[in-house]
């Protein structure tokens, strides 16, 4: 009789851990054939559409809407579960949300590759003046951080330039590694 208890019970964990995962999208998302931007486009799904989670792979998860045949959406266009986000309750579903962090019982994390810089990418690299231009557009002006930072009631604080002797950059503070002064 024990047995029984015990093999039922771990029946039901596995099948409910077997259960298909599902998500909501959150806004009118692009299904793609591969798990990249510039792949093909094979439908567009609307706003708060449910799906069902089939891999996960890097910023990407492949899905099968109800409507389209299976594809990628990116994963921040995916709200996990039913969607409703709720926290708390109680029953079975909560004694798996005990490994689970957050308010929520859900955690999202999102990876991102860094640049796919290879040897001859930066032997054949050119200038581009547009590129430097735009970045100094960012740029705010001596005033205009003091002005930002009084209205957030920061305090004024000193940081002493490292220098080339400090790090492995050969800069120093009258010139620039961009070549920009």
């Amino acid at each position: 009789m024990r047995f029984s208890v015990i093999w039922y019970a771990l029946g039901l964990i596995f099948s409910l851990s077997a259960a298909a995962e599902t998500a909501v999208t959150t806004r009118e998302t692009e299904l793609k054939r591969e798990p990249f931007t510039d792949a093909a486009t094979i439908a567009t799904l609307p706003s708060k559409t449910a799906v069902e989670v089939l891999k996960r792979q890097g910023g990407w998860t492949q899905i099968k809407p109800p409507a389209a045949g299976q594809g990628w959406v990116r994963m921040l266009n995916l709200r996990f579960g039913d969607g409703s986000a709720k926290s708390g309750g109680s029953g079975l579903g909560e004694l798996f949300n005990v490994a689970r962090t957050g308010s929520s019982g859900t955690t999202v994390t999102t990876g991102v590759k860094g640049l796919d810089i290879t040897k001859d990418a930066i032997q054949n690299a050119s200038p581009n003046p547009a590129e430097l231009k735009r970045m100094h557009s960012y740029g705010a002006s001596k005033g205009e951080a003091l002005k930002f930072a009084n209205s957030a009631h920061l305090q004024k604080q000193s940081v002493e330039y490292l220098g080339a002797s400090a790090g492995k950059s050969s800069a120093s503070p009258a010139s620039s590694p961009w070549g920009d002064n």
